[in-house]
């Protein structure tokens, strides 16, 4: 029986949640981390420009993009599975800095390398009236990751409901529960292993994936004597540059902002907020739930919709937000609760989602998953820079300070995306791939990608 392409997306989207819980799963348990392992401010920053939020998910992508192009799109997200478990097994069981920050490479790796493939996939396998909602569900699971990571970790920190069940399995591995750190960094171990688990089953559904369609009728046109990377240099060339400059722009302005906060909103409202884990982990929990529901609702309606307006109610929703946090700050507890809601908003029509399918549509099939991966690496390697720099900051000048002054220029990130991707939007509703492709380079250049 013929899959359906809402069934694929579903089942190809796992990769985004997996993706976005491994990089909430170490953010959430930063501090638990730091406190038993003895870890640095600068120890912080490496494990973030690393991991899945930075370097790590970079390489990923350049070579989950090429990668993709040459062996197929479901066959490179559905194997790179199996790094994704090993690097969260190395996570989960961690005993020394080295083990640790080498289990956020591998899982940043993977979750780079799902990206592009992923991506390309869901858009390829959609019909032209639905290939928004398919993105824009793929994006749900996006959500979803960090919303159901943030939850367990929820229940299971110190204080939580079911820390209890946390310091029996540590007994059972033989940590005695006076050694306090030691016991309350298996709330993130058990985090982790839920990760895993998720993993498993997703590999079991991935493997009998079928190909798009599009891949199908186009895969012989593959030239598979030329270098992996061949199409590198092609993608810095016109007819494509122009493209790549645009969505890499409109994207990292974004992206540099949301990396940080994916990464430090825990630890930022914990020391700036005075927040408890507790609270903190719950706070977040909600938001990223509110985000899946944006979401799911948008999916419904992105596909009658101008893209253009809808991206540009959305990120002046985020403008709003790192407004009020410039001009009266995160300090009360109802401040912080606007502030989160309104980010969540944002995050439910985002930047990333418009990223997400315009990245893949405005390429032509033979370079399409190579650019979103180039993109991606990009966009994720400067975002790393940037969170790094944030952390760097953060440490040396105090918390409130750094957040009152770094606001303005989130804010103007912000400000910078919104005017790239209104000004640019392209209009793709209702077209198929090919002739998306046809528009903007012409039919007998496309013809000639696609081996016609």
């Amino acid at each position: 029986m013929s899959q359906s392409s809402l069934q694929k997306t579903l089942t190809a989207s796992t990769c985004n949640f997996l993706a976005a819980g491994a990089i909430v799963a170490g953010g959430s348990g930063l501090e638990l981390w730091e406190k038993y392992l003895g870890l640095s401010g600068g120890d912080l920053g490496w494990l973030n420009f690393l991991s899945a939020n930075g370097t790590g998910a970079a390489i990923g992508a350049f070579l989950g993009g090429f990668l993709a192009d040459r062996y197929g799109r479901s066959k490179v997200f559905t194997y790179n599975l199996l790094t994704y478990m090993a690097g969260i097994l190395l996570t989960m069981t961690a005993s020394t800095f080295a083990q640790l920050l080498l289990g956020f490479v591998i899982t940043g790796i993977a979750a780079g390398i799902s990206i592009p493939a992923s991506w390309t996939y869901i858009c390829e396998c959609s019909e032209p009236a639905t290939r928004g909602r398919n993105i824009a569900l793929s994006q749900m699971a996006w959500g979803l990751g960090p919303a159901f990571v943030l939850l367990f970790a929820y229940l299971f920190s110190p204080g939580g409901q079911l820390f209890q069940s946390v310091v029996e399995v540590a007994d059972w591995f033989g940590v005695r529960s006076n050694h306090t750190n030691a016991v309350n960094v298996y709330t993130s171990r058990i985090v982790f292993a839920l990760l895993y688990i998720d993993a498993v089953i997703a590999w079991f559904f991935m493997r009998r994936l079928e190909p798009s369609n599009e891949w199908l009728a186009n895969k012989a046109s593959i030239d598979k004597t030329q270098p992996l990377f061949f199409s590198f240099k092609k993608l810095f060339k016109a007819p494509y540059l122009q493209t790549v400059i645009i969505l890499t722009s409109m994207y990292l302005s974004w992206n540099i902002v949301a990396s940080t906060m994916g990464f430090f909103q825990n630890h930022i409202y914990q020391t700036v907020g005075n927040l408890s884990m507790l609270i903190t982990t719950r706070t977040l929990a909600d938001m990223w739930f509110l985000t899946c529901v944006i979401t799911f609702v948008g999916a419904f309606f992105i596909d009658r919709f101008n893209h253009r307006k809808l991206m540009a109610v959305f990120v002046d929703v985020g403008i709003l937000a790192w407004l009020l946090v410039g001009l009266v700050g995160i300090d009360s507890m109802g401040g912080l609760i606007f502030v989160t809601i309104l980010w969540g908003v944002q995050a439910g029509i985002s930047v990333q989602l418009f990223f997400a399918l315009w990245s893949v549509e405005l390429f032509p099939f033979r370079y399409r998953a190579a650019a979103v991966g180039v993109m991606v690496c990009m966009v994720r390697l400067l975002s790393a820079l940037g969170a790094s720099t944030f952390s760097d900051y953060f440490n040396s000048i105090g918390g409130e300070k750094a957040i009152s002054y770094g606001s303005w220029i989130m804010l103007a990130l912000f400000v910078i995306s919104a005017a790239i991707g209104i000004h640019y939007a392209p209009e793709t509703r209702g077209k198929t791939m090919s002739q998306i492709s046809d528009e903007r380079y012409g039919e007998d250049h496309t013809k000639e990608h696609y081996g016609e």
